[in-house]
C-alpha cells in the first residue's frame, strides 16, 4: 500500500465517525472552455479538491465541501479577503471566519484538520473551558501558523490554535499556512523554521510551543488553565 493510500485509509476511518453536519467553503479558480464546461485553472486546485472529496465522500453525508470560484463569487471573495487559491474557510453560523487553511490537509496535517472538523461540528473541545475562563482577557486576534508537510511539530500547534479559535466565540481566528506552497508569505514573515506562530502580526513564537505559551501570549499575562 502506498503512502497516499495509507493516508486515505486514515481519512476514511476517522471521517466515518462524524455524526453532525459541517459545511466548509473552498475557494478555487476555474477556467471556462468554449463549450461552457469548466476546468481547474490553478495548478494545485485539482489535486486539492480531489483530496477534500475523500473527506466528504467518507463522512456519511455529514461533511459538505462547497467549492466556490473566486471569479464567479467576487463579492463573497471580497467579504472574506480571498486573495489566493485554493483556500479553505470554516465559517460559523453568524458568518464569522473561524479557521482559514492555505495548506492541503494531507500527511501529518490530516489529524489536526479532522479534529478541527469535529470540534467545529460541536464535539468536545479539549481547550474549551480554558478559553472560556480567559475569554474576557483576550482581544480579537488572528493567529497565523506557518507549517510544512514534513514538520513533525506543526500538527500539535495547529491543533491547539484551531481549538482556541473554535472555542473563542469569534474572538480568535486561526490561519494555517503551508510556506512551501506559499513561499512569499514565509519570506514576508521571515519564517526561517517551522512551526512559526504569529499573533496579530506582532508577537512571534518560534518552534514547538504548547497551549499555555500561546494562551499567555494572547492574554499578555498569567492565565487560568482548566482542561
Amino acid at each position: 500500500m502506498s503512502q497516499d493510500d495509507k493516508y486515505k485509509e486514515i481519512i476514511k476511518t476517522e471521517m466515518a465517525k462524524l455524526n453532525k453536519s459541517v459545511t466548509l467553503k473552498v475557494f478555487t479558480c476555474k477556467e471556462k472552455r468554449p463549450s461552457g464546461s469548466q476546468i481547474q485553472e490553478c495548478m494545485d486546485c485539482g489535486q486539492f479538491m480531489a483530496l477534500l472529496r475523500v473527506y466528504e465522500e467518507n463522512s456519511n453525508g455529514m461533511l459538505t465541501i462547497e467549492e466556490l470560484c473566486i471569479d464567479d463569487n467576487p463579492e463573497f471573495a471580497k467579504q472574506y479577503d480571498i486573495t489566493r487559491v485554493p483556500t479553505i474557510l470554516f465559517i460559523d453560523d453568524q458568518g464569522r471566519e473561524v479557521i482559514r487553511y492555505l495548506a492541503s490537509p494531507k500527511a501529518a496535517e490530516i489529524q489536526p484538520f479532522i479534529q478541527a472538523i469535529f470540534a467545529f461540528a460541536g464535539a468536545h473541545n479539549y481547550y474549551g473551558k480554558t478559553i472560556e475562563q480567559n475569554l474576557n482577557r483576550i482581544e480579537p486576534s488572528t493567529i497565523k501558523v506557518m507549517i510544512t508537510e514534513t514538520c513533525p511539530y506543526c500538527p500539535q500547534v495547529c491543533t491547539v490554535v484551531n481549538s482556541f479559535a473554535i472555542a473563542s466565540k469569534g474572538k480568535i481566528r486561526s490561519v494555517i499556512i503551508d510556506i512551501t506552497a506559499n513561499p512569499d508569505i514565509g519570506q514576508y514573515y521571515d519564517a526561517a523554521g517551522v512551526p512559526y506562530t504569529i499573533i496579530n502580526d506582532q508577537k512571534t513564537i518560534v518552534g514547538m510551543v504548547g497551549a499555555p505559551e500561546i494562551l499567555k501570549a494572547l492574554v499578555g499575562g498569567n492565565i487560568k488553565v482548566q482542561y
